[in-house]
């Protein structure tokens, strides 16, 4: 319980941290007076073994993030001085680094305005990336401390502010000028994560932008991508990250192409000039008019993939590897199904429709074509769906689904259906649309009827997965994956009434139906609402709320996960539960799943790098 309430006070921002860890480092701030009215701030960086942090300058044209503390910007002390370090940094791969272990980084500051004896909270913003000799984590970018800081009177808070420097009459030329901002832009880009993208507002610039790359000699990059799309989130948290990328990256001029709204002009660009509408899709464009393109998405530990993708960038024969994402929606297809027939409105049905067809198979019909048309019925209610959500949308399936407005009615409808699930209230269509395609006839039309009702009558427990495979169909773009999504869904559903049909005696091998579907319900809707922060995620980036970023999505997810570990080991119950008298093997099991994956999400709040499932996670 501890844990839960500390995740829920993490997820909404109410713990003050004077030290903390994050991203593989723990930080921790201190004060040492000096003089009267001046002391040091202390903080020390204490990275996870084998771990580094970068020196206090870097390169401009270095990769890596700069190791920085610095006042915050309005704070009631005044530095005094450059940031010292208490270690000597060593070259790595080109760019200087501090020993693997703790460091201690000191500046000097003037301390605060007031009575003698009391202390003032001073805010400091400290920057780093925690390395290994081969990967980094994410970055932190001026991650605040608030540090109490010994009070005098006639401190830094009624001090007279510096008088200005004299400068030359004569400012630089404009050579100078642009160079010196192409320095500071290249410097913030190396500190920033390592890839100096530049992001286009428009068709206009990135056609410009292209040009000039090319007139210079020089490929170009683009990345087309967008908040909304998880596997470019993945890759630019795993693959675009490592040090051998940004260095293949530094040969090219970078462009990313945002498709989400309201950029729907550089999302018709992608789709006018380049024919495609996937996303991650990396497009080498070389100045002799050569094209190279690239959309898999892979993991940095799949060596052989990550060779053929530097050779991509490092302008070698490029193909359409196509997108890593195809099988991933195979199996949620294929398991958004499976879990539909486990449900209490479809479970049951199994077993009635046979006998149903046992009856007609008396009369003389055959059961497997009765069993086909059934299916048939079925399948033609939801790939009719999936046609119905495509010509709707037409062929901007991926400008819809980077949406805010998308997003948030898909996120309104998983948290009716989740509650709906959980029983709080009844999900059911009018009974004028369900005796539309009713009725009780018989033979072969009748049995595609029955399919049809089935498919419409069981909405309240097919409606969530259904709707998150076409959620999965729309955010790749692509109109026919609608189509055969719903088809491979549906078609698993269907599929048992078929084999049932050929061998009938598999039907007593099924488990009765009894109290355990209303704790797989329960269990769905749990998960129904978890999904729902995914889409919140989207609404927030666009709109700016500042609630749902990586902190607080980890921390309910954690938390969900942690309920879930509990209501399955029988700790916490709802309507209509059964007590749990004993705590089987299958359902230790279960719990021990939730458990750990509940404690395995936890984890990434204190610094612990999530992997893939970074991809799922904005920035806070």
């Amino acid at each position: 319980m501890r844990l839960l309430l500390l995740l829920l006070v993490t997820a909404l921002g109410l713990a003050a941290e004077p030290a903390f860890t994050r991203h593989g480092v723990a930080v921790r701030a201190a004060v040492e007076p000096v003089e009267a009215r001046q002391a040091d701030l202390v903080v020390t960086f204490t990275p996870e073994p084998k771990h580094h942090v970068y020196a206090l300058s870097l390169p401009a044209d270095g990769a890596g993030v700069a190791t920085r503390v610095a006042l915050a910007p309005g704070a009631p002390a005044r530095a005094l001085g450059p940031l010292r370090a208490d270690q000597a940094t060593h070259d790595l791969n080109g760019l200087p680094v501090f020993p693997d272990g703790p460091v201690t980084l000191r500046l000097a500051v003037e301390l605060p305005d007031g009575p003698k004896g009391s202390s003032v909270p001073v805010r400091v913003l400290v920057t780093y990336m925690a390395c290994t000799a081969d990967s980094c984590r994410i970055p932190v970018q001026d991650a605040e401390l608030t540090v109490a800081m010994p009070a005098v009177p006639g401190g830094a808070a009624s001090a007279p502010a510096p008088a200005p420097v004299p400068t030359a009459a004569a400012g630089p030329d404009a050579g100078q000028i642009r160079a010196i901002v192409a320095q500071e832009l290249a410097r913030h880009a190396a500190e920033a994560g390592g890839i100096p993208w530049r992001r286009v507002a428009g068709v206009a610039e990135a056609e410009a932008a292209i040009a000039a790359a090319h007139a210079q000699g020089r490929s170009v990059l683009l990345d087309f991508t967008g908040p909304s799309c998880n596997n470019c989130q993945v890759m630019e948290k795993t693959v675009l990250r490592r040090r051998e990328v940004v260095r293949a990256f530094a040969r090219l001029e970078a462009l990313q192409i945002n498709t989400d709204p309201p950029h729907d002009d550089l999302a018709d660009w992608q789709q006018r000039r380049f024919h495609s509408q996937n996303r991650p899709l990396y497009v080498r464009l070389d100045p002799g008019g050569g094209e190279a393109r690239w959309s898999a998405v892979f993991s940095p530990a799949d060596a052989g993939t990550m060779e053929r993708f530097l050779a991509f960038l490092g302008g070698g024969e490029g193909r359409d590897l196509g997108t890593g994402s195809g099988w991933s929606f195979v199996w949620l297809a294929v398991l958004g199904g499976l879990v539909t027939l486990l449900m209490p409105c479809t479970y049951p049905m199994i077993p009635f429709t046979l006998n149903v067809f046992t009856k007609q198979a008396a009369a003389g019909r055959r059961i497997l074509p009765l069993a086909l048309f059934y299916g048939g019925g079925i399948m033609a209610c939801f790939i009719g769906l999936g046609v119905l959500i495509t010509g709707v949308f037409g062929a901007n399936l991926a400008t819809v689904a980077g949406h805010p407005l998308t997003n948030l009615l898909i996120a309104a409808l998983f948290v009716v259906l989740g509650f709906g699930l959980m029983g709080a209230f009844l999900i059911r269509l009018p009974g004028g649309l369900e005796g539309l395609v009713g009725g009780s006839r018989g033979g072969y039309l009748g049995a595609l009827v029955m399919g049809l009702t089935f498919a419409v009558t069981a909405f309240s427990c097919t409606a969530p997965f259904a709707g998150s495979v076409l959620a999965a169909a729309v955010a790749t773009g692509s109109w026919g994956t609608a189509v055969w999504g719903m088809a491979i869904y549906s078609g698993v559903i269907a599929l048992p009434f078929i084999a049932l049909a050929l061998a009938p005696g598999l039907l007593k091998a099924l488990p009765r139906a009894g109290a355990w579907m209303n704790e797989f319900k329960v269990v769905g809707g749990l998960v129904e609402l978890a999904a729902a922060l995914k889409f919140l995620v989207i609404c927030d980036h666009a709109w700016g709320w500042g609630v749902f970023g990586r902190t607080s999505t980890l921390a309910l997810w954690a938390a969900v996960a942690l309920v879930l570990a509990g209501y399955v080991a029988g700790r916490l119950r709802f309507a209509g539960d059964a007590e749990v008298k004993e705590l089987g093997i299958p359902r230790l099991c279960f719990a021990i799943a939730f458990l750990a994956l509940g404690l395995w999400l936890a984890a990434g709040l204190f610094g612990a790098d999530l992997g893939m499932m970074e991809g799922f996670f904005p920035g806070d």
